[in-house]
C-alpha cells in the first residue's frame, strides 16, 4: 500500500465516520431554508435567491466538513449568480449604489480571508457571503461577522481541547454559512 494510501486510510473523514453530521447539517439547512423564506415572503424573488444560496451553503458545508475544502464549480457560479442578482435588484430599485457597496463589502470579506491565509475556497464562499450581507446593511454585516468568527472560534478551541494540539484544522466553509444564515434571517426582522 502506498504512503497516500495508508494516510488516507487512517484519516477519520466526519461524514463518513459521521452520518449524524451530515443528518444534522441536512436539518440545519433545512430549518435554515425555511426560516429565511418564511422571513423574506413579502419579496419572492429575494425570497427564492436566498432559499438557494441556503441550499447551496448546506452542499458546501457537507463537502468542507469531509474534504475540507470548496469546490470552484459551486463557490465561483455562487458569487457569480449572487453578483448578477445584487446587480439586477438594485437596477430594479435604480441605486446603483446599493450594487457597488454590496460587492465592495463581498470583496473587502474574500480579501480578509485571503489576508488571514484562510483558504481560498474559503474566500471564495466569502464573497458571496459578504456581498448578501452588505445588500441588507451594516446591522446584517455585522451579525454575519459575529456569528462566522464566534462559532468557528468556538469549534477551534473544542478541537484543540480534545486533541490536545493547537495545529488542528477544520473547514471553516459551515462557520460562513451559519453566519451568512443569521444575517438573512435578521434581515428578514
Amino acid at each position: 500500500m502506498s504512503r497516500s494510501a495508508v494516510a488516507c486510510a487512517t484519516e477519520r473523514d466526519l461524514t463518513t465516520d459521521h452520518a449524524a453530521v451530515r443528518v444534522a447539517i441536512g436539518t440545519a439547512t433545512a430549518v435554515a431554508t425555511i426560516a429565511v423564506a418564511a422571513g423574506h415572503r413579502a419579496d419572492p424573488a429575494v425570497a427564492l435567491l436566498l432559499s438557494i444560496a441556503v441550499l447551496s451553503y448546506g452542499v458546501l458545508s457537507v463537502i468542507d466538513v469531509a474534504e475540507q475544502r470548496l469546490p470552484n464549480r459551486i463557490t465561483l457560479p455562487l458569487a457569480g449568480a449572487t453578483a448578477l442578482a445584487v446587480l439586477g435588484g438594485s437596477i430594479a430599485r435604480s441605486d446603483a449604489t446599493a450594487a457597488l457597496g454590496s460587492l465592495g463589502i463581498g470583496l473587502a470579506f474574500a480579501l480578509a480571508f485571503v489576508v488571514l491565509r484562510f483558504g481560498l475556497g474559503d474566500a471564495k464562499l466569502a464573497l458571496t457571503v459578504g456581498t448578501i450581507a452588505g445588500w441588507f446593511g451594516r446591522d446584517v454585516v455585522m451579525t454575519t461577522v459575529y456569528v462566522c468568527a464566534i462559532s468557528g472560534a468556538a469549534v477551534a478551541l473544542i478541537l484543540i481541547v480534545v486533541h490536545r494540539r493547537r495545529d488542528v484544522t477544520f473547514g471553516f466553509g459551515p462557520f460562513l454559512a451559519l453566519g451568512s444564515v443569521a444575517g438573512m434571517v435578521v434581515a428578514g426582522l
